[in-house]
C-alpha cells in the first residue's frame, strides 16, 4: 500500500433512486441514513434506509407536502431523533421518524425556498442550552 497525499473515496453501495435527491443525513448512533427531496410530481419525500452489511433496505418513507430541500439532526435529542426540515415553500417542520405520519411541529418560517438549516443544543450535538434551530433563506 503507498501513502497518497490526496484523500482517497471508496464507493460501498450505489443506489438508484427515483427522485430528485437534494440532501443525506446520517441518523446519530445508527447504521441509518435519511434522503430528502422530490417527487417528479413536486411533492416532498423522506426516505430512511438502513445498511445491511452489502445492501440498503428501505425501511420508511413518507410524502410532504413540498419539497424537502434540507435537513439536520443537531438540535435533536439522542432518545428521540427528531429530523428538521426545510422545504421549497419555506416551510421548517420537524419529524418523529418513528411516528412520521406528520410532522411533531410545523410552521412557515420563510416566504421562499429553505436553503439550509443547522442545529445545536440537543443532547446529539451537545449537553448545554436549549435546542435552538437556525435557517438559511433568500426572503427579502
Amino acid at each position: 500500500m503507498t501513502l497518497q497525499k490526496k484523500p482517497e473515496i471508496f464507493t460501498h453501495i450505489k443506489k438508484k433512486l427515483s427522485f430528485g435527491t437534494y440532501a443525506v443525513k446520517w441518523i446519530p448512533f445508527s447504521a441509518k441514513f435519511v434522503v430528502l427531496g422530490q417527487h417528479p410530481k413536486g411533492t416532498g419525500l423522506f426516505q430512511v434506509y438502513e445498511l445491511n452489511e452489502q445492501e440498503l433496505i428501505l425501511i420508511k418513507e413518507r410524502e410532504t407536502g413540498g419539497a424537502l430541500k434540507c435537513g439536520t439532526f443537531g438540535a435533536s435529542s439522542l432518545n428521540a431523533r427528531h429530523l428538521a426540515t426545510g422545504d421549497f415553500d419555506g416551510r421548517l417542520a420537524i419529524w418523529d421518524l418513528e411516528h412520521n405520519e406528520a410532522p411533531v411541529f410545523s410552521i412557515k418560517a420563510h416566504s421562499s425556498i429553505i436553503n439550509d438549516i443547522d442545529g445545536c443544543g440537543g443532547s446529539i450535538t451537545s449537553s448545554h442550552g436549549p435546542p435552538e434551530l437556525a435557517t438559511a433563506s433568500r426572503d427579502v
